[in-house]
């Protein structure tokens, strides 16, 4: 079992350096692009977080528009409920605003620990690289 375990990891580790050498493909760029509020020069790590609470807080107001229309298209056609498509976005869009309520508390909570009890650096762009132009 744990060699299986260890082969598997090999193989995510290969594939992601595989991915990294070779930026052209969509998946690379998909699953190596970043995400969210990029940190900005000279800022300092509770706004850094702070932008990050309310980015993740726009993601619940969607997951929550998006769970409303599917209560109201349960509501209004009342075999819907039954289906199996409608259970699985429910399932989803729970598990999805679970995330995204927990995200945000958390940012939160990292941005009042780092106003209140710090640190609290500020952000210093990284020098480029020799060699990478």
């Amino acid at each position: 079992m744990e060699s299986s375990i260890l082969l598997f990891f090999v193989a995510v580790a290969v594939l992601i350096m595989l991915l990294k050498s070779r930026r052209e493909p969509a998946i690379a760029r998909a699953m190596l692009s970043w995400i969210g509020p990029r940190p900005v020069v000279a800022e300092a790590l509770a706004r850094y977080q702070l932008r990050w609470a309310m980015y993740s807080f726009g993601w619940l107001c969607q997951i929550a528009v998006l769970f409303g229309l599917l209560w109201a298209t349960g509501k209004r056609f009342p075999g819907v409920p039954d289906q199996s498509w409608f259970l699985l976005f429910a399932f989803a869009l729970t598990l999805g605003g679970g995330i995204a309520v927990l995200a945000t508390l958390g940012f939160l909570c990292k941005t009042i620990k780092a106003r209140l009890v710090g640190p609290n650096p500020v952000y210093v762009a990284p020098l480029p690289e020799a060699g990478k132009g």
